[in-house]
């Protein structure tokens, strides 16, 4: 037999392709199911108690009541228990509520560039935006569960997520319902206990209850956000795209790394040094392409700290907050010096 008659497609003429009639009828189904979860409203599915929940707890609670922020701090609980914004506002010489800390719980960067950009009518009006890395930040390894990537990331994005991630993102990116189906019951019945236990102090910061802990040991913490450390070039690009927004706005972007406290970060040298040095290499790097600022401490003592200012691995007393909102203003005075 020639090639020739192996790729005629003559012989398929008359040759009619069946799709089952079930299989259209359950995809007819899924996709409407899609569409109708993809227009119910978010905030009357997801827990008051998550990543979302709290973006829409900052919106409400907390940048309702600034008018033009002048310095805007992002990243996880551990800026939010770091900065003091009215003490800011007091060294720098502004009118209380110029500074406002927006940091979340847990949150990774594409939570504060979800936030950021939300609000960016708002924000685009402040000098300094500082974002506050923790070394996990750029790493897939700790769970990327938290409802807001999943239904929210862009599909292009997922497909360089490592292998054995990427297809559940993927099917999460496509069909938002996968993960959207699980918040249903709690939306309809209510939720325990699920209510925010955060608001706005006198100093215009956010402080939920002290974090009880054992510093006896760090090893739970460790394996949590080292286990299966990897550099994302995906991670790495939600630091860049929010540093583009804010210097598209004529503003000014700073990346900053706060020190862990002594007797944790001990531990991670003994059991993932390597992977430390390579966050804090990828993200210098990422600073230098960018042209912005990279304030990293590796140690307490660089900004005046000591263990006993710390509540756990890496959030801070009241004590230590002061010391640190102190150390951050006489860098931002700086910067504003060079402006």
């Amino acid at each position: 037999m020639s090639r020739s008659s192996i790729l005629n497609f003559e012989s398929l003429e008359g040759v009619t392709l069946r799709v089952p009639a079930t299989l259209l009828a359950v995809l007819g189904v899924v996709l409407a199911l899609e569409l109708v979860f993809r227009l119910v409203p978010e905030k009357k599915l997801v827990p008051n108690m998550s990543r979302q929940g709290e973006v829409f707890f900052m919106e409400r609670e907390v940048l309702s009541k600034f008018d033009a922020p002048k310095i805007v701090f992002l990243g996880s609980s551990r800026i939010r228990r770091a900065l003091v914004p009215a003490k800011l506002d007091e060294q720098l010489g502004l009118k209380k509520g110029s500074t406002v800390n927006l940091g979340l719980a847990m949150a990774r960067v594409y939570e504060s560039l979800y936030l950021y950009e939300r609000n960016e009518a708002k924000l685009r009006s402040a000098e300094i935006v500082v974002l506050n890395l923790d070394e996990w930040h750029v790493s897939t390894g700790p769970a990327m569960s938290n409802t807001l990537y999943e239904t929210h990331g862009p599909i292009s994005e997922r497909l360089h997520f490592p292998e054995r991630i990427r297809t559940k993102m993927l099917f999460d990116g496509l069909l938002t319902m996968r993960v959207k189906m699980k918040l249903v019951p709690g939306a309809i019945f209510g939720r325990k206990d699920d209510v925010q236990n955060l608001k706005l102090d006198e100093n215009n910061q956010i402080l939920p209850p002290p974090r009880a802990e054992k510093l006896e040991t760090y090893g739970g913490q460790i394996k949590m956000f080292y286990d299966r450390f990897d550099v994302s070039p995906v991670l790495l690009g939600h630091i860049e795209q929010l540093a583009k927004k804010v210097q598209a706005n004529g503003r000014t972007f700073v990346l900053l790394q706060l020190p862990n406290r002594t007797a944790y970060q001990v531990e991670v040298d003994r059991t993932h040094k390597q992977d430390f040095e390579n966050e804090v290499a990828a993200v210098r790097a990422l600073a230098t392409k960018l042209n912005v600022p990279f304030l990293f401490y590796r140690s307490p003592v660089e900004i005046g700290l000591t263990d006993a200012n710390y509540e756990d691995y890496g959030h801070m007393k009241p004590d230590g907050a002061a010391i640190t909102t102190r150390f951050l203003g006489d860098r931002l005075l700086e910067l504003r010096a060079k402006k």
